[in-house]
């Protein structure tokens, strides 16, 4: 027999609760929702998801493939929680865009896994290897998570000053330079998207009404200060007519 895979409805604790029980092997989660929308998962669900974990003898799993590695201000976002995990995965930036991952175990977890039971074709290549442990002795030795914080809550304050210009916007969230910003609507969304593109300033579409931001690490206030000016720009100019594009739609 197959195991089954159970999904959970999002920090809603009452499903996790309903549905967790003694055949639960493991549960794991984004503790800040990359794809999906820049959404933290909430204090209580994580503390209910560990809670239920320890009590059923089940694996806590923190997918930290986007928001590892400093994205957050700290090394991982599950350390804004106090909680550990057993299983962390890591992938993207660790090796700063080269091909590579890495499965972080607890003691307990790691005894039970023996040479030739884990393994990638894209782990432990010299060359990775030699970017990814020079980019952790980088961030050290710059104090790149300090910075990431400081620059991060000045990033997040100047949308919220943004939001309280344009109604478009429905909310700012994220932690550290992982910030998403709630439109209106997926087509205005998607216009925001393309026109910050073309005036050179790169950010995401995610969820479909999310615009995703994740300025490199190195980011300071000058190149803050340009994005923000250019998403003033194209939501004065896009707003009303993105809305008066939805509205004939619906007659």
């Amino acid at each position: 027999m197959v195991p089954g895979v159970e999904f959970v409805q999002f920090n809603d604790v009452a499903d996790l609760v309903r549905k967790f029980d003694s055949t639960v092997c493991a549960i794991g989660f984004e503790f800040l929702q990359g794809e999906g929308g820049i959404r933290p998962v909430s204090r209580e669900f994580a503390e209910t998801a560990h809670k239920l974990a320890r009590m059923h003898n089940a694996l806590l799993i923190a997918d930290e493939i986007q928001s590892g590695m400093g994205r957050t201000g700290r090394w991982f976002a599950y350390q804004h929680y106090g909680i550990q995990p057993d299983l962390v995965t890591v992938a993207k930036p660790i090796a700063g865009g080269l091909p590579l991952g890495a499965l972080l175990a607890t003691e307990k977890v790691s005894e039970c896994i023996h040479p030739g039971m884990h393994g990638t074709t894209f782990g432990g290549g010299p060359l990775a290897c030699a970017v990814a442990l020079q980019l952790v002795t980088i961030l050290q030795k710059e104090k790149l998570l300090n910075h990431v914080q400081k620059i991060g809550g000045y990033l997040v304050e100047q949308l919220q000053k943004l939001q309280k210009k344009h109604r478009a916007i429905r909310e700012v969230r994220g932690v550290g330079l992982m910030v998403g910003l709630e439109l209106a609507s997926a087509d205005l969304a998607k216009e925001v998207f393309q026109q910050m593109l073309k005036r050179g300033t790169i950010v995401n579409r995610t969820d479909e009404t999310v615009i995703r931001l994740l300025p490199p690490f190195i980011v300071n206030k000058q190149h803050i200060d340009t994005a923000i000016r250019q998403l003033d720009q194209v939501l004065a100019q896009n707003t009303s007519a993105v809305a008066a594009n939805a509205a004939g739609r619906n007659q």
